[in-house]
């Protein structure tokens, strides 16, 4: 089996296409005029628990001060809602956000 299409999370195993099919089904439900892209990552966080780090592309209007802290509260609660990472994967979920396309496709700002 290559553990770079199955990693190995300390709680199991998790089918990547599985997951990377749902995170795009979960996407479909975002605002297209707040969010340009979704993208994720399974790691662990700082503790060594099993996580995944969500990437998400946001509009400039989106980026804006004023609407932001809505705009990013919004996406988390509805990916967070769909996807159910910790009940269906048992992944702790962590979102960053930027509206600078060249840093969102940089794999290593996840």
């Amino acid at each position: 089996m290559d553990n770079k299409a199955v990693p190995y999370i300390r709680t199991g195993f998790v089918e990547q296409a599985q997951l990377a099919e749902a995170v795009a089904e979960a996407a479909k439900i975002l605002d297209p005029l707040d969010v340009r892209d979704v993208s994720f990552r399974l790691g662990e966080d700082h503790d060594g628990e099993p996580s995944i780090f969500f990437g998400i592309l946001l509009s400039r209007s989106a980026s804006t001060a004023p609407r932001i802290g809505e705009v990013t509260s919004r996406i988390s609660t509805a990916l967070f809602d769909r996807l159910q990472p910790y009940n269906r994967w048992g992944l702790l979920p962590y979102f960053n956000y930027t509206s600078t396309p060249a840093h969102f496709k940089n794999p290593g700002w996840l």
